[in-house]
């Protein structure tokens, strides 16, 4: 069966590449979007992540005090672009449960709403060092509660052409999609991977939200892929990185958390 892939736009943060990419390029300050993705063949509705909530900015920053803009306004705004209402959507997914990520959880609330248990877990009980560096989103918990929530333990088939595999690394529970669409596979992959020279260290340039290019450094090929940013775990990050790797077949197939190429983008 083959999907139809939107990107949507929830608004944006601004992010200091090195962060990122293991102190390459540390002066370059990247407006980095926050994404979601709306999957669709005409009788279903799949959305996957849902953007930052507004309490999560503050004077027009978010976290790290950079500056950003998001909230349910961008989320309600995307669908329409897209041609949806929440009450289309009969499935949310979480590629994980971080603030940026299921922040607007409340907006679909006929969803079935799907993650990995591991997620759950980790929402529910994070360490304190966890809760300060990557912003579990509490507030989500009651309205996750009171929703109709499938809870899942590995990889296994959301419906037919969508196959989830758990990714850990970024997070404990770290869900990845891959589509299959009419040009192939594509990977939905979260904060697993944050931008497209993630995946592709060698890569040279980087495009940005308006379309300009800025060059980058690439990664020695002796470092192989860069030194994963904000994980619990890095050889769990590795591993799931691989996993991508060997399904991806290009920047192009590579659907990432906060890839500001993306914007605006349809995959048919």
């Amino acid at each position: 069966m083959d999907w139809k892939i939107d990107v949507l736009y929830y608004g944006y943060m601004e992010f200091l590449k090195h962060f990122v990419t293991a102190n390459i390029d540390p002066d370059l300050k990247i407006r980095m979007p926050y994404l979601g993705f709306l999957i669709h063949n005409g009788s279903m509705n799949i959305v996957v992540d849902t953007g930052t909530h507004s309490r999560y900015i503050v004077d027009g920053k978010a976290w790290g005090g950079m500056a950003a803009e998001g909230g349910e306004k961008f989320v309600l705004e995307a669908l329409e672009k897209a041609n949806v209402k929440p009450k289309d959507i009969g499935i949310v997914a979480y590629t994980h449960l971080h603030n940026d990520h299921c922040g607007n959880s409340h907006l679909f609330p006929k969803a079935k709403h799907v993650m990995q248990i591991a997620e759950w877990e980790e929402l529910l009980r994070p360490t304190p060092h966890l809760r300060f560096l990557q912003g579990h989103d509490l507030q989500a918990i009651p309205i996750l509660q009171k929703s109709d929530c499938m809870f899942v333990e590995g990889n296994f088939q959301l419906a037919p052409g969508i196959m989830c595999y758990h990714t850990p690394g970024h997070s404990q529970g770290s869900m990845s999609l891959i589509v299959e669409a009419k040009k192939g596979l594509y990977c939905i992959v979260g904060d697993l991977l944050f931008w497209h020279c993630s995946l592709f260290p060698q890569m040279d340039r980087m495009t940005l939200m308006d379309g300009t290019e800025v060059k980058i450094t690439p990664v020695p090929k002796e470092r192989g892929l860069p030194i994963p940013a904000l994980c619990f775990d890095q050889t769990a990050w590795f591993r799931s990185t691989y996993l991508i790797r060997a399904i991806c077949r290009g920047p192009e197939f590579a659907l990432t958390g906060h890839e500001p190429s993306l914007v605006g983008k349809t995959f048919p």
